[in-house]
């Protein structure tokens, strides 16, 4: 199934931006030949610009936006029909194009307006009929679906899968107790084993069951990160009325997506590309607080100006987090590890003005810098208390999937006191509606909690 992906994706490359240069020329050709309704006259000869430095231009905004819009992605394809997807990536090569021609260029309107506003319309049209044949060519394979539990929700999901062959997915079986109500359908073993049975039955989707109800906190975090399968819910009649919630449409049933993969590919490389300027160009312009906060410290307390601690990053693994110090030397040498409260007696007088207006974690930006953590996510924990929320919180190291943040929705949203478990529930939903609207959205509503000193 991988390999026939690649080949499509390749093929489906290879073919975009051959489609992306004829549909340049075809528009050059259509202007200097054809009167377009909206233009005077016919386009001289002398303007027309079809040079390899086009075509290579046309054919890379071709492939970036159909890459960042997902018509290379195989989840994409199964889950969206090709209008759904192509509409928006032309509109976004649109603007990205007319943004280059006519922005960046030194020679406003050197490149013929009319003929872009043709080349999308022609270049929407043939690719239409090119991945209709790259369809053809390379059929999406059936995905498999394993319904989580045996009872009447089980057995009427697994018939409206039946009814629709034409979404392209099928029953692997049920994984629950035997029951009666599913006596016609293939059980395939107990819940307790459900990840062993997706590997086994290279299973692509999981339905989860109001049966399965008491596995439904736990089951994300139950299910290894490496498991390719997505996560679906049978939702309640109260859930469809929560607003922005992902629904995937299978045949007639309206499941909800409940394990999303936000941070891969062209995504998870963007976020990472705008960590990188950004945090390298706050550096920049923050040495000389860090430099007056740093001769603070040294001037009025013991110790080193700076301070590293061990916090829990991504999948699990440890890093060092680095931070100015705002403590007393050797804080917690009789203590052990202790969260910091309101008020907290170890914080010196300097300290507190430094944590008051955040300060203190502009060190942090190097880790962002060097790929430990990112400018927005879930705020990293000490090892100490994250064993603890662990233990205590269902699905808590769900939050470990992404790079901590610097700030995140939690920080933004709740209080210092805010508990782990609400904490959890906010680190969540960023993660299940991430995207860089949101990200901006949360930078920008750091602000106002740094100037007014509230906030996690």
């Amino acid at each position: 199934m991988r390999r026939t992906h690649s080949a499509f994706r390749i093929t489906a490359t290879l073919g975009d931006a051959a489609v992306a240069g004829a549909s340049l020329y075809f528009a050059f050709l259509l202007r200097t030949s054809i009167r377009i309704p909206g233009t005077e006259t016919l386009l001289p000869v002398e303007k027309v610009r079809f040079t390899p430095g086009n075509v290579l231009l046309v054919a890379a905004a071709q492939a970036i936006a159909f890459s960042l819009f997902g018509l290379y992605g195989s989840r994409e394809r199964f889950r969206e029909p090709l209008a759904r997807l192509l509409l928006p990536a032309l509109f976004f090569q649109l603007a990205a194009l007319a943004s280059i021609y006519f922005l960046a260029f030194a020679q406003p309107y050197a490149f013929p307006r009319s003929v872009l506003v043709l080349y999308v319309f022609v270049d929407g049209l043939l690719v239409a009929l090119w991945r209709t044949f790259v369809e053809r060519l390379f059929p999406q394979p059936r995905r498999r679906a394993l319904i989580v539990g045996t009872g009447p929700a089980a057995v009427l999901i697994a018939e409206a899968i039946r009814r629709h062959p034409w979404t392209g997915v099928e029953v692997a079986g049920l994984v629950g107790p035997p029951s009666l109500a599913a006596a016609d359908l293939r059980i395939l073993g107990p819940i307790e084993r459900l990840a062993d049975i997706a590997r086994e039955t290279s299973a692509d989707e999981i339905i989860l069951t109001p049966e399965a109800s008491s596995w439904r906190d736990g089951i994300s975090e139950s299910l290894p990160r490496d498991l390719e399968a997505d996560l679906l819910v049978w939702p309640s009649p109260f859930e469809t009325m929560i607003g922005r919630l992902r629904f995937r449409i299978v045949g007639d049933l309206p499941l909800l997506e409940a394990r999303t993969r936000p941070f891969e590919g062209v995504a998870a490389a963007s976020k990472r590309a705008f960590d990188i300027l950004v945090s390298g160009a706050l550096l920049l312009l923050c040495v000389p607080i860090l430099g007056v906060s740093a001769a603070a410290i040294a001037l009025t307390s013991r110790g080193g100006v700076f301070f590293d601690q061990t916090r829990i990053g991504r999948d699990g693994s440890a890093f060092r987090l680095w931070k100015l110090r705002t403590m007393r030397a050797g804080a917690e040498e009789k203590t052990g590890a202790v969260l910091s409260s309101p008020g907290d007696p170890r914080v010196t007088a300097i300290g507190r003005l430094l944590r008051a207006a955040r300060i203190d974690e502009l060190p942090q930006l190097w880790n962002v810098l060097a790929g430990d953590m990112s400018l927005v996510g879930p705020r990293p924990e000490r090892p100490e208390f994250t064993e603890r929320f662990a233990r205590r919180v269902a699905g808590y190291s769900l939050r470990h999937a992404v790079r901590p943040g610097l700030t995140g929705l939690a920080q933004v949203s709740g209080d210092y006191a805010t508990e782990p478990d609400i904490k959890l529930r906010y680190d969540l939903a960023y993660l299940n509606n991430w995207s860089f609207g949101l990200d901006l959205a949360i930078l920008l509503r750091t602000l106002p909690v740094v100037l007014t000193r509230r906030g996690v």
